[in-house]
């Protein structure tokens, strides 16, 4: 049939028939009708086979159900009787019936509805389904299917056991095994299937899941160097190591991981501060040991992830291994220009000065009160003249807080003067790092965010800390890129501080851009040219002090055109515009095709307490007789007499003497008395 199209620009008058156009319509609105009435294609549909459209095999509905769904049907089929179970136990929850399984051969499986079973003599749910594998089939399939219920669901299924709760909350476990406890499991199965559990039920499963999540995590640990080859596809040219010692078994024991990402090597090294801060903590779980990070400063001054590792104990020879990593890693040379931050642990210390001896290592003041309090824990204005010495800007002000801790307490300022505070105070760091630090707390705080994390298993543990860098870095580039100011959040910050100071000084401008700033008796030199004050604030931090920052409110210029380049948005931006690469599963890491035995095996951890090692040791003056029986009864013995079966109050020994000296005794007639005479 032609189908005349209409041109839209002729006049639609003359000889023109309407019943003509409106049947050439209608033509034109079935044929589309057709095409949009053809079947969808989608990937996850098997297509329907020739005898399928002929009639010959199932319903055609019955194609489209899939496994796990919770429908069951004539002759479907199941790669093994244990799929057959599982799609039972998944019916058993869309409908919240009673099964219960009659059959257990190894071919051949049945399960039946028990919903009424008890309830009246010869009142039964019809209900039944059975599955058998067959020789010329080579697979199982439903041969006997009765779908018909005459029980009314009650909240009880038989069949509902330990291993099925377990399997259904497994993940829920692995991503969150605190809020999924048995109360919780118990009032969700409820909830959402219909079904009642007991709570020792779900407390099993809660156990059973926790077995296999901690035998998947061992899987996950014996496959660390897999581990390493998938940060390494996924994230090139970053720097991962893995080192193992070989016992005497000859299988490998895990002995330190290392990871450095190089997108963030490459950030630290060309927008971040020269600036490091180190420290380690406890890990929680099945493998002991510390976790060791790097962490530096991004332009709004907040924490910038560098590189971490893991080590079995804080000692010399591995912090001296981490150390010459990061060395390498980031270009440190010898350490000159740079600056570290951390507290006074001596493996620490000693491998900082053999790998960085021209570094700037300053101690965080933070331990070093720790420290001090331990022996002068009263003296309770140690802690504010031990900070204002710290935050001393200048070798004046330095010496000036000194002389308050001397009048304070001689003691205090001797074992002040033992940790050296010119390595700790402000007024003798090096110029030109703008680092102002004089504590490691942003290290403190990140590895305070990892609590949840060094609880988790070994691998687990170090996919949450990337995790975390790589969420971190992405909300931070979102903020950096769609922020407009010249300057970065934390200039306005530590400005807003300044002003009310500054706008009470008093400017006097003198020649080649040098001004005098007072307040009251004290005045500084400021040279915006330079961007110097005689306070050897600015110098330090890089953003005016007060003393500038007056001037620049007195002439009326803009402070952010003498803030560092560091805190500038800018820079800010750079920080943030590479991150980490996302990372696929343990099913699809690489595989490195090592021998079993050179997979790394946990570290041998400490022997285990017996019962005798737990057993309360007597004192030195305890009687070493062992003490009755919880259940047998205590022979009591006097304390006068020694006899059993009665104490001190109840003794007759003791009764008659007490009587014996109540009583006064009558003195005995004599020849010579006067009675007889």
């Amino acid at each position: 049939m032609a189908v005349v199209v209409r041109d839209p620009n002729i006049d639609p008058i003359g000889d023109v028939d309407p019943e003509g156009e409106d049947r050439d319509q209608f033509h034109i609105e079935e044929m589309l009708n057709e095409w949009t009435d053809e079947p969808h294609i989608r990937h996850d549909e098997y297509p329907e086979s020739d005898a399928e459209e002929n009639g010959d095999g199932p319903e055609r509905f019955h194609t489209h159900i899939r496994r796990g769904d919770g429908h069951l049907y004539p002759k479907q089929t199941f790669f093994s009787g244990v799929a057959f179970k599982e799609a039972v136990v998944d019916y058993a929850l869309r409908t919240g019936c009673n099964l219960k399984q009659y059959r257990y051969d190894n071919d051949k499986i049945g399960f039946k509805c028990v919903g009424n079973d008890g309830k009246e003599e010869g009142v039964r749910c019809e209900w039944q389904v059975y599955a058998a594998i067959l020789p010329k089939d080579q697979m199982w399939k439903i041969r006997k299917f009765i779908d018909k219920h005459s029980c009314i669901p009650n909240g009880e299924c038989e069949m509902f056991k330990v291993p099925h709760i377990a399997r259904l909350f497994v993940d829920k476990i692995r991503d969150n095994p605190e809020f999924y406890l048995p109360a919780k499991i118990e009032e969700v199965i409820k909830e959402q299937w219909k079904i009642s559990v007991t709570r020792n039920q779900c407390q099993a499963a809660r156990k059973k899941a926790r077995q296999w999540i901690e035998k998947e995590y061992d899987d996950q640990f014996a496959r660390l160097r897999d581990y390493a080859a998938e940060i390494l596809d996924s994230n090139p040219d970053s720097h991962v190591e893995v080192d193992c010692l070989t016992n005497e078994e000859g299988k490998d024991m895990f002995n330190r991981f290392y990871v450095c990402f190089d997108n963030l090597r490459k950030t630290w090294k060309e927008s971040c501060r020269p600036l490091l801060g180190i420290d380690g903590c406890f890990l929680k779980n099945k493998v002991k040991g510390q976790l060791l990070v790097a962490l530096g400063r991004d332009a709004n001054n907040r924490i910038y992830p560098v590189a971490w590792g893991v080590v079995k104990v804080e000692n010399t020879e591995n912090w001296v291994w981490f150390v010459k990593n990061l060395k390498e890693d980031l270009g440190l040379g010898d350490g000159e220009g740079y600056i570290m931050l951390s507290d006074r642990q001596k493996g620490l210390i000693k491998g900082v000065h053999l790998e960085l001896p021209n570094i700037e290592h300053r101690m965080c003041v933070q331990h070093i009160y720790g420290n001090l309090k331990k022996n002068h824990g009263s003296k309770s204005r140690m802690k504010p003249l031990l900070w204002d010495l710290a935050w001393a800007y200048n070798e004046k002000d330095y010496k000036q807080k000194l002389e308050r801790i001397f009048c304070y307490d001689t003691v205090v300022f001797n074992d002040i003067m033992k940790t050296n505070p010119m390595s700790w105070c402000r007024a003798f760091h090096k110029r030109g790092s703008y680092c102002e630090d004089v504590d490691n707390n942003f290290t403190e705080s990140f590895n305070g965010s990892l609590n949840k994390a060094r609880e988790k298993p070994f691998v687990a543990m170090l996919e949450t800390i990337r995790r975390l860098a790589m969420v971190r870095i992405a909300k931070r580039s979102v903020e950096s890129h769609t922020y407009t100011g010249s300057c970065t959040p934390y200039v306005a910050l530590f400005l807003s501080k300044e002003h009310k100071f500054a706008s009470l000084a008093k400017v006097t401008t003198s020649t080649n851009g040098m001004y005098e700033v007072r307040h009251g008796i004290d005045s500084h030199r400021v040279c915006l040219k330079s961007y110097t004050c005689t306070c050897q604030k600015w110098q330090i931090c890089g953003i005016p002090c007060e003393h500038a920052y007056g001037v620049i409110l007195d002439k009326k210029l803009a402070p952010e055109d003498y803030v560092c380049h560091w805190f500038r948005t800018s820079t800010w931006k750079k920080n943030y515009t590479d991150g980490l690469c996302p990372q696929r599963g343990p099913k699809f890491w690489p595989e490195t095709n090592a021998p079993a035995v050179f997979n790394p095996q946990p570290p041998e951890g400490e022997k285990k307490m017996t019962k005798e090692d737990k057993k309360r040791k007597k004192g030195v003056n305890e009687s070493p007789t062992k003490k009755a029986a919880k259940n047998k009864k205590r022979i009591m013995h006097c304390g006068i007499c020694g006899i059993a079966d009665h104490n001190s109050r109840g003794c007759q020994k003791k009764a008659k003497a007490s009587q014996s000296v109540l009583q006064p005794s009558q003195p005995e007639p004599s020849q010579g008395s006067l009675t007889q005479a």
